[in-house]
């Protein structure tokens, strides 16, 4: 699983992009601007880096720089827009879908693009090109979609289940594993709100069994593609309860099942289950 996505830059939704960024973009030569998006889920963050090359665009310096910059803040939510746009919410519908099925009001997601942080703008040395980056927030895209109020409980173990308390929980997803319900198998995805199983299908995990003062600055689920990220410890802590998948779940494959016996150890003990509930919960995302 690549860490990065490229913003692919053709048409798309026009309706929902701003018009005044749209007619700026429309006066600008093409060559005037440059731009890239970065998707990256370890941080949950995406990052657009837009230049503009301030001569071919008409603008004088040194008073056009003002005006510069405020030609690609008008044009930034647009240009990052078919990035959000495909990113995957759960295991059965991207952002673009659920705006389609009115899931999602276009008016949301355009506040959502609205939102982008300007991390920096320089001038680059021979002062021709005017070079910003922004920032846009993945937790805050997500919760467009988790309104819950409270958590939901989850279940209790029956019986007597040997268990202990944790410090977090990871699910690794290595390789290609067995899709439940389909006879193939498959690379587990990231995307904003995944869910866990257990091998009988119960739901352990999804965002209305996490309290929403957990979502506010991350997503449900950390994700990591290396062993050695600082992301797993960060989330799960120094004593987590480890767990390899068996198998996945969903369309887009972004939910882990994970083994009846493993799922009993979350819900055999009260501070697991509080795992849960904050969201303390990492999947690595491990290929050959």
């Amino acid at each position: 699983m690549p860490r990065m996505a490229l913003l692919a830059l053709s048409a798309f939704l026009m309706s929902i992009a701003s018009p005044i960024a749209l007619s700026a973009q429309e006066a600008l030569p093409a060559q005037a601007l440059s731009a890239r998006a970065e998707l990256d889920w370890v941080t949950g963050t995406i990052r657009a880096y837009i230049a503009l090359d301030i001569v071919s665009a008409g603008i004088r310096l040194p008073s056009g720089r003002a005006e510069a910059e405020r030609v690609i803040a008008r044009m930034a939510p647009d240009l990052v827009k078919d990035t959000v746009l495909a990113i995957q919410v759960d295991s059965y519908r991207s952002v673009l879908d659920s705006i389609n099925d009115g899931s999602l009001e276009a008016s949301a997601l355009s506040a959502f693009l609205e939102s982008g942080m300007r991390l920096k703008a320089v001038m680059s040395q021979d002062l021709r090109r005017l070079e910003t980056e922004y920032r846009w927030e993945l937790p805050a895209l997500a919760r467009l979609f988790s309104r819950h109020s409270a958590p939901l409980a989850l279940p209790l173990a029956t019986g007597y289940v040997p268990s202990r308390p944790y410090s977090g929980i990871i699910i690794y997803l290595q390789n290609e594993l067995p899709v439940r319900g389909e006879h193939l198998q498959a690379s587990a995805q990231p995307c904003l709100l995944p869910s866990i199983y257990d091998d009988d299908m119960n739901l352990i995990m999804d965002r209305k069994r996490i309290e929403q003062p957990a979502l506010i600055d991350r997503l449900p689920v950390a994700y990591a593609f290396r062993l050695d990220d600082p992301v797993i410890e960060a989330r799960a802590g120094g004593d987590p309860l480890r767990i390899m998948a068996s198998a996945l779940f969903g369309s887009s494959r972004t939910d882990a099942v994970i083994p009846r016996s493993e799922a009993l150890k979350i819900l055999a003990d009260p501070a697991n289950r509080e795992l849960v509930r904050q969201g303390r919960v990492v999947f690595v995302i491990l290929e050959r």
